[in-house]
């Protein structure tokens, strides 16, 4: 979901100044979110070393969050609110997403569980239907099993530390350039540190361990972005960084870097958009980063929209080359009512592993359904 360091001392200190202040009326809250469903089928390898052997070529795949929001603005113009994202139906996070905010004229800043600054001022390729399909989102990856590095083509933003619990501040947004900064201490929610490295299990007691091996942790995450309108013209350009601290030094390994940079233009109905975004594994063998990047088109009308987007991902093996994926989806939407978008669409993927042993992988994935918002 979109949502935006002075660190916790500037909260306090925001909590300060309105203390003097009374709120208007104490946070209300609403209810709202979106549900999704879709059906999908195709064809894909499936002989001997595919990912995708003895796999059934059609389902149904579905999605929604129900989300609570409330805010409230003080006699003073601060303004203070939370948001609550409950998935909508059993996972290993239940609740997606949870932070409270403040904001002023001295910029916002979150605290909770949130995504990052990086993650959430980053542009990228538009999705030809449907922000819920698209080649790098994660609600509906069809792709085919058996990509090394990852399952899908994440080649939108940085995003070291997911949606662990971080602070974030943003700038006030000024000649059309904004900056903000996440920090996360603990690459975990609710983490209960007595369970195990990076165990979240909803109690929250003492300081977690800072010697757990293999972890990354102390995650600092930069974003800034320029928005303006030029004549017809929207200009939308970003720009990311974050580094993440390995607590237990160990051969092979180091601090993991990512960085990113993406665009959107718009005009007459046309939005162009790509990103490119390169990740060093936490690894310092020789070939071992990885590096995605998209480019897309989709152009839309009244409540029709059509779309094509081309991603790409390569990540390095070592000595035997590169894990490399290229995908296509072209599709379209059309919505029926306030809310209610019908949308659809193909994608074409093509899977080449550098280890010969591995067989390479193709598939092509339709899909059609219905996405909901309320």
């Amino acid at each position: 979901m979109k949502k935006l360091l002075y660190g916790t001392t500037a909260l306090a200190a925001a909590g300060m100044i309105a203390g003097s202040a009374s709120a208007a009326e104490q946070i209300q809250m609403g209810v709202g979110g979106y549900f999704q469903a879709f059906i999908f089928g195709g064809s894909m390898d499936d002989g001997a070393g595919n990912g995708d052997v003895d796999r059934r070529s059609h389902g149904i795949s579905r999605e929604g969050e129900i989300i609570f929001n409330g805010k409230t603005t003080l006699d003073n113009g601060i303004q203070f609110g939370v948001q609550v994202q409950l998935e909508a139906e059993v996972c290993a996070d239940q609740i997606d997403e949870s932070f409270m905010w403040v904001s002023g004229s001295f910029g916002r800043i979150n605290i909770g569980s949130e995504n990052s600054a990086a993650y959430l001022m980053h542009y990228a390729a538009p999705a030809p239907s449907h922000w819920a399909h698209g080649l790098n989102s994660p609600n509906h990856s069809h792709s085919t099993r058996g990509i090394p590095g990852g399952t899908f083509l994440h080649t939108n933003p940085v995003s070291l530390s997911g949606d662990m619990e971080k602070v974030t501040y943003f700038t006030p947004r000024l000649a059309g350039f904004q900056l903000g900064a996440s920090y996360t201490p603990e690459m975990c929610e609710e983490r209960n540190p007595g369970s195990g490295v990076g165990t979240c299990t909803g109690s929250y007691f003492g300081f977690p361990s800072e010697q757990d091996a293999g972890q990354q942790s102390e995650v600092v995450e930069v974003g800034v972005n320029y928005v303006n309108k030029f004549g017809g013209v929207d200009v939308a350009v970003s720009g990311s960084w974050g580094e993440a601290e390995l607590e237990v030094p160990a051969a092979g390994a180091t601090d993991r870097e990512e960085w990113s940079v993406g665009a959107q233009f718009g005009f007459a109905g046309f939005t162009l958009g790509g990103a490119y975004r390169d990740d060093n594994n936490g690894t310092n063998t020789a070939n071992s980063d990885r590096i995605d990047y998209n480019l897309g088109l989709r152009y839309a009308t009244g409540p029709w929209g059509v779309g094509i987007q081309y991603a790409h991902m390569e990540n390095g093996a070592g000595a035997a080359g590169d894990n490399e994926v290229d995908a296509f989806e072209v599709g379209g939407s059309y919505a029926l009512g306030p809310g209610i978008v019908l949308n659809g669409g193909a994608q074409f993927w093509q899977h080449d592993f550098a280890n010969p042993a591995t067989a390479d992988n193709d598939a092509t994935i339709f899909f059609i359904g219905t996405h909901i918002g309320f």
